[in-house]
């Protein structure tokens, strides 16, 4: 199929219109990265979003009540409908220094990459399909999603997928470097663990219950906890706050875990042993303990994805681009579970990922907008096939 679309004239000239067009779509990236986009704060980018698809002639173009951005391309009403998404949003708080400074090749802000080049160069295949009259069989819907970072939890996603809901026969969301395919959802289940103890003076009181204490003892048992290596399951408790003074026995404190697991049924495994352990450390240390679900992002795969692994990695070897594929959380999680086949592909090379010195290769991303092209296109033809077998 890719061999196929690389003798079409049409697409010759698009590909060479990336090459040609190179220092606009190096804008558009550094445009995207200097509007701030922290996770529940994406309207601004958003908005900006909205005004592109709009000037690039895509309807229905809309902003929904959780900053999602969504535009419609129609096809020639053939084939199937499939979603080509990028995450708007970014780990960095309000406030950060994201001008982009350009050196040596390379373009270097907070979030440039993760997922801002993403974003960026989903755009211009959008471009790209209207200046070549590349139509589509079916509808493209694109959409620029909130929330797919930290306590986002996939919010912006779940929300497109629900509006969506029989529409979309496939997802092609665009995160992290190019040459990686992800067709496995790594599930996640957050919890905000709180402790409140009768606490005291460290003197006079010495004895009385300890909300740290208690929870230093929750921590130490969930440590220990066992978990397979395959299907890959891990644990980690990332953030813990409390206490007073020095001098002064916690009254209150709490932590966030994370366990993450390519298995629903081991995430539910390792969560059940993990907050076994709260009623027995609240007895034991005589403490209150609550939980707080914080973060569920669904894992594994419900759904087929060997077409689309096999068509992304045709078009890989066409275009010389080495293939890693792997599991991840990431956006494809929500259609995975619903049984809807989605791949996660990118479209860059750089290095820092969620890091203050984040950079990317500018160079890379001609080449991850050619291969972007050719997948949407190729993609769209082998579903159109399978459709019309089914």
């Amino acid at each position: 199929m890719a061999t196929e679309l690389l003798q079409d004239a049409s697409v010759t000239r698009a590909l060479a219109y990336v090459d040609e067009h190179r220092a606009e779509l190096v804008q558009s990236i550094i445009r995207l990265c200097e509007i701030a986009a922290p996770t529940f704060a994406e309207g601004p980018r958003a908005h900006a979003v909205a005004e592109e698809l709009r000037r690039l002639g895509l309807q229905d173009v809309r902003v929904d009540a959780v900053n999602n951005v969504l535009g419609v391309l129609p096809g020639q009403g053939l084939g199937p409908t499939f979603l080509l998404d990028a995450h708007l949003d970014t780990v960095f708080p309000a406030g950060t220094d994201v001008r982009v400074r350009r050196e040596d090749g390379k373009l270097k802000a907070p979030g440039v990459g993760d997922d801002t080049a993403n974003l960026a160069c989903g755009l211009f295949v959008l471009r790209l399909l209207r200046e070549f009259d590349l139509r589509l069989s079916g509808t493209l819907i694109f959409s620029g999603t909130a929330g797919e970072e930290g306590l986002g939890d996939l919010c912006g996603i779940k929300a497109v997928m629900q509006q969506l809901a029989g529409q979309v026969n496939y997802v092609v969301a665009l995160d992290g470097k190019l040459g990686r395919i992800t067709n496995q959802g790594v599930g996640s289940h957050r919890y905000k663990i709180s402790v409140k103890a009768q606490g005291g003076h460290s003197w006079a009181d010495f004895g009385a219950p300890s909300a740290i204490h208690a929870l230093g003892a929750l921590i130490a048992r969930i440590s220990k906890l066992d978990v397979p290596q395959h299907p890959r399951t891990t644990f980690n408790v990332g953030i813990i706050s409390g206490g007073t003074s020095v001098n002064t026995i916690a009254e209150s404190a709490e932590m966030l875990l994370d366990m993450r697991s390519v298995s629903a049924e081991e995430l539910m495994k390792v969560e059940n042993r993990a907050l076994g352990f709260l009623p027995e450390v609240a007895r034991e240390y005589g403490v209150h303990i609550e939980r707080q679900l914080v973060g569920d992002r669904p894992a594994g795969s419900k759904a087929d994805t060997g077409w689309m692994v096999d068509t992304i990695r045709e078009v890989h070897q066409a275009l010389g681009i080495e293939t890693q594929v792997s599991a991840a959380s990431t956006n494809a999680n929500v259609p995975l579970s619903q049984g809807i086949p989605a791949v996660v592909i990118g479209t860059y090379t750089g290095q820092g990922t969620h890091r203050l010195d984040e950079w990317i290769d500018e160079r890379s991303v001609i080449l991850g907008t050619k291969q972007l092209l050719l997948c949407v296109l190729a993609l769209q033809e082998r579903a159109k096939a399978l459709l019309a077998r089914s």
